[in-house]
C-alpha cells in the first residue's frame, strides 16, 4: 500500500452558502454547527484546528455563477489544507462542496512534490451518507435545484465547461468505488441511474428497519479497499425525519442518531483511509425548534469520526 504522511491537525473550511447566497437556508448550517462547540470538541481530542472561510461571491452571475465560484474556492482551500498536512473538514450549505473537495484533493496529488501517494496510485473512492443521490443531469432533472447535479458534474456528464474551471477537475468514474448509506428519497429514474453507474448503496427503507451499522460494517469488512482512499460526505438529511426537519427535503427510513454516530465512527476504523469529510445540507431554521437538536447530532457524528481517525492512526493530535 502506498504510504501517505498522516495529517497533523484539521482545517475547517466553512462555506456558509445556499446557491451562492451567504447565510441563507442551508447556508446557516455551518455557523450553527460551529456555535455548538465543534472546534472545542475537536481540540479536546488533542487536535490542532485551523479555520478558513470561503469569502462572499456576490460579484458572480446568478445561482450558477456563484455556485461554481464556491466550488473553485473550496477546491483551492482543500488543496491548501492538504499541502499544509492537515485534514480538510468542509462545513457547507450545499452538497456541491464535495465536488470542490474531490477536485482539491486531485489538485493536491498532482502538485509538485505531492505526498499523497495513495491518491496518485489508486484514485479516489466515495462514501456518501445521503438521502439523495445528487446524480441528476439537466436532461432528467425535474425541480430546478442545481445542487442535485453535483455528482453528474464530477462524473463529466453535465455542466462540462464550468466544471473544467474548477482547479484539479477531471471526470471520475464511480463504478465499484462509490457507496451510499441511507439513500432513499428518489424517483425510479434516479434510482436506476445510480445502478447503471455501478454505484453501491445501503438503501433506506420504510417497510423494514435497516441495521445501518451492521450493514456498513459488513460491506467494509468484505472490501474496504474498494473505497480507499475515500472522500466522505455527510448530508444531514440522511437522518430519519422523526429526528426533526434537517432541511426542506426530509424523509422516513433514514438513520437514527446512534446509527449515524456509529457509522461515522466505523468508517475510519475499517481501512477506508479518509482524505476529507464534507458536512452539508443542514438548515437550522427549517423546522420548528429542530435546529439545535440536529446540530448536536451533527457535532457528535463529526467528533466520533475524528476520534476514530486519531485512534486508527489517520490523524495526529498534539
Amino acid at each position: 500500500m502506498p504510504q501517505t504522511p498522516t495529517p497533523s491537525g484539521i482545517t475547517i473550511i466553512s462555506a456558509p452558502y445556499h446557491v451562492g447566497l451567504r447565510h441563507h437556508r442551508v447556508g446557516n448550517g455551518p455557523p450553527r454547527l460551529l456555535a455548538h462547540g465543534l472546534i472545542n470538541a475537536l481540540q479536546d481530542l488533542g487536535l490542532t484546528v485551523h479555520t478558513a472561510e470561503i469569502p462572499p461571491v456576490d460579484a458572480y452571475e446568478g445561482e450558477i455563477g456563484r455556485s461554481f465560484e464556491i466550488m473553485r474556492r473550496i477546491s483551492l482551500a482543500v488543496t491548501a489544507a492538504v499541502e499544509q498536512n492537515t485534514f480538510p473538514l468542509i462545513l457547507s450549505g450545499n452538497c456541491m462542496a464535495s465536488v470542490g473537495a474531490a477536485c482539491g484533493l486531485n489538485a493536491a496529488k498532482a502538485s509538485a512534490g505531492s505526498t499523497m501517494k495513495d491518491l496518485e496510485d489508486e484514485g479516489l473512492g466515495f462514501i456518501y451518507f445521503d438521502a439523495h443521490d445528487d446524480l441528476d443531469s439537466p436532461d432528467v432533472h425535474e425541480n430546478g435545484y442545481l445542487d442535485a447535479m453535483g455528482l453528474s458534474m464530477l462524473r463529466g456528464e453535465s455542466w462540462k465547461a464550468l466544471s473544467r474551471s474548477i482547479p484539479g477537475y477531471k471526470p471520475l468514474s464511480y463504478d465499484q468505488r462509490f457507496l451510499y448509506v441511507g439513500l432513499r428519497d428518489q424517483s425510479p429514474v434516479q434510482r436506476q441511474r445510480v445502478i447503471n453507474a455501478g454505484m453501491d448503496a445501503i438503501w433506506g427503507r420504510t417497510d423494514v428497519r435497516v441495521d445501518y451499522v451492521s450493514e456498513l460494517k459488513g460491506r467494509l469488512q468484505k472490501d474496504a479497499e474498494r473505497y480507499a482512499p475515500s472522500l466522505v460526505h455527510l448530508d444531514l438529511d440522511v437522518l430519519d425525519e422523526s429526528l426533526g426537519k434537517v432541511n426542506d427535503y426530509p424523509s422516513p427510513g433514514g438513520l437514527f442518531e446512534e446509527e449515524l454516530v456509529g457509522c461515522l465512527d466505523l468508517v475510519p476504523r475499517m481501512g477506508t483511509r479518509p482524505r476529507s469529510l464534507t458536512v452539508c445540507s443542514f438548515d437550522p431554521d427549517a423546522g420548528d425548534g429542530d435546529g439545535d437538536r440536529i446540530a448536536k447530532i451533527g457535532v457528535r457524528a463529526v467528533v466520533a469520526f475524528c476520534r476514530a481517525m486519531v485512534e486508527s492512526g489517520g490523524l495526529v493530535g498534539r
